[in-house]
């Protein structure tokens, strides 16, 4: 066999289809790939408890989540970044103040407005898996300090008053704004990260602690938060249904998600 290779996949738009399905081949090529010897990640900006079952039930070296501020590798913790208060205090303030619907992943899940879960329709989640629940707590009071945060996801308003940019340049200073991958386009929704954390960030400690060269290491993705990823890898993967700034960082194009584009890049770079 050639050398064992580190792969980092985001989920959503890569893993899962437009159906918020795995492709039974991605499934496929997953396992082959670990049967091979290679090293698979989750690499999502999702919160750690907001990762689906069936992703988790494929069977990962690791995960990492939140955007690159968590990681767990063997059942142990190695990466824990936290936004500092004071950043998550002014953002907090801005989106009550602009009646912006927001979400901060914490440890211990998801705590959310309102206005986010229902216009983010996670209750269709919670149907198909009920066991989510546990992880998604309702924010009641904007004013309530939260646990540890790790990143925050957020839609604009409703009034169209407000466009990410916007966004982004009121919270300079105290965030790292970019467009979100709760749909297809990202105009509507973002993401609030912690500067200088990002899923780049977490995939080099993740080959530095496991000792392997990042020019061994392979990211797949399709959206803003997957950049870094695909920019610090050996081997940069953009799906087909990828954004024009992924396409263009990225090493080799896959095809769409709905077209076995995983799958694709994992039996052509895994050969």
């Amino acid at each position: 066999m050639g050398t064992t290779k580190l792969v980092f996949i985001d989920i959503d738009g890569t893993l899962l289809d437009s159906s918020h399905r795995i492709p039974e081949s991605a499934r496929r090529e997953c396992r082959r790939a670990r049967q091979a010897g290679h090293r698979l990640f989750i690499c999502s900006g999702r919160a750690a408890l907001d990762i689906d079952p069936p992703v988790l039930e494929l069977g990962f070296d690791g995960i990492v989540s939140d955007g690159g501020a968590c990681a767990r590798l063997d059942g142990e913790t190695v990466i824990d970044e936290h936004m500092p208060e004071e950043s998550a205090r002014v953002a907090t303030s801005f989106f009550a103040a602009h009646a912006i619907p927001y979400a901060w992943h914490c440890p211990d899940g998801m705590h959310a407005t309102e206005r986010y879960l229902r216009r983010s329709g996670i209750w269709k989640k919670l149907l198909r898996y009920p066991g989510m629940r546990d992880g998604l707590h309702t924010i009641a009071d904007d004013a309530v300090p939260l646990p540890a945060i790790r990143k925050g996801t957020f839609y604009v308003p409703d009034d169209g008053s407000l466009t990410v940019e916007d966004i982004g340049r009121a919270l300079a200073g105290y965030a790292t704004i970019i467009h979100g991958s709760l749909n297809a386009s990202g105009d509507d929704n973002g993401e609030i990260l912690i500067p200088g954390v990002n899923k780049g960030t977490a995939l080099v400690q993740i080959t530095q602690r496991l000792g392997v060269p990042t020019s061994d290491t392979i990211a797949i993705g399709d959206s803003e938060n997957d950049l870094e990823m695909i920019q610090a890898a050996g081997i940069g993967v953009a799906m087909g249904n990828g954004t024009a700034a992924v396409k263009a960082a990225a090493d080799v194009i896959a095809p769409d998600v709905d077209h076995d584009g995983l799958a694709t890049a994992l039996r052509d770079l895994l050969r």
